[in-house]
């Protein structure tokens, strides 16, 4: 009698171990399961295009150049004359940029507000009281292209310039005569960009920008004097990427 009890003893005690595993182990295959489906959905989050979308910012810099007279009737001198410019530009710029595995292609407007100026001394062999020019305002449209290695993408652009360019100069007179005109160019560089925290990203950028001869009149003259500008700007400037969730996922 007692060896029977203790057989059907037995038989619970050997159920209630056997559920019991089960109970263990199935959570502990679920999350083995759910930890392989993250696991297989991790690459393809980090591989979707961290460069892919729209952006706007802000930038400020610097810059030099020079812009160079030939005077027709050498009332000014009888070579070029020569300008160098300094100064300080600060604006903003709109793009968008697509990716393609590691190649990013996009386009870019910006502009900006200018305080790049120069001038020169006055000649005391020729009607001259003084020439200066000033770089009031900027702005380019261009295309560029670039590597993505991560978080960091290298490029290089090229494309149209525009300058509103203010002329000062005195021939024979007292009263400086004011020209203020409009120019068009070609503009190329080259830039690093940093995606940081979110849709933000850093840049820093090299410019060069060339007008080509244009004529303006300079006083009352018979022949008007060509003048060429060409500028190299240094940027640095913030971005806001509208580029969709996985650009924050990546964080």
């Amino acid at each position: 009698m007692t060896i029977s009890i203790l057989r059907l003893m037995r038989h619970p005690i050997t159920c209630a171990a056997a559920a019991l595993s089960f109970l263990i182990t199935a959570p502990v295959s679920a999350s083995s399961a759910d930890a392989a489906d993250l696991a297989l959905k991790g690459p393809s989050t980090a591989s979707a295009p961290l460069w892919t979308g729209f952006y706007i910012g802000l930038h400020g810099g610097a810059g030099n150049g020079k812009s160079q007279l030939e005077d027709p009737d050498f009332q000014i001198a009888f070579d070029r004359v020569t300008m160098n410019s300094r100064g300080t530009l600060a604006g903003a710029q709109v793009g968008a940029d697509w990716q393609f595995g590691d190649i990013v292609v996009g386009g870019e407007i910006d502009a900006s507000w200018s305080s790049i100026k120069g001038s020169v001394a006055p000649d005391p062999a020729f009607f001259l009281s003084g020439l200066s020019v000033q770089y009031q305002a900027l702005a380019t449209g261009t295309g560029r292209v670039g590597y993505a290695a991560g978080n960091l993408l290298g490029y290089v652009k090229g494309g149209v310039a525009w300058a509103n360019v203010d002329y000062k100069s005195a021939l024979g007179t007292a009263f400086p005569i004011d020209v203020n005109h409009q120019r068009t160019g070609l503009t190329g560089g080259a830039g690093l960009e940093f995606a940081l925290l979110g849709s933000l990203s850093a840049r820093v950028e090299y410019d060069y920008v060339y007008f080509g001869a244009g004529a303006i009149a300079l006083g009352t003259r018979r022949n008007p004097s060509n003048v060429d500008h060409e500028l190299h700007l240094v940027k640095v400037g913030l971005n806001w990427r509208f580029t969709g969730d996985y650009l924050l996922a990546r964080y």
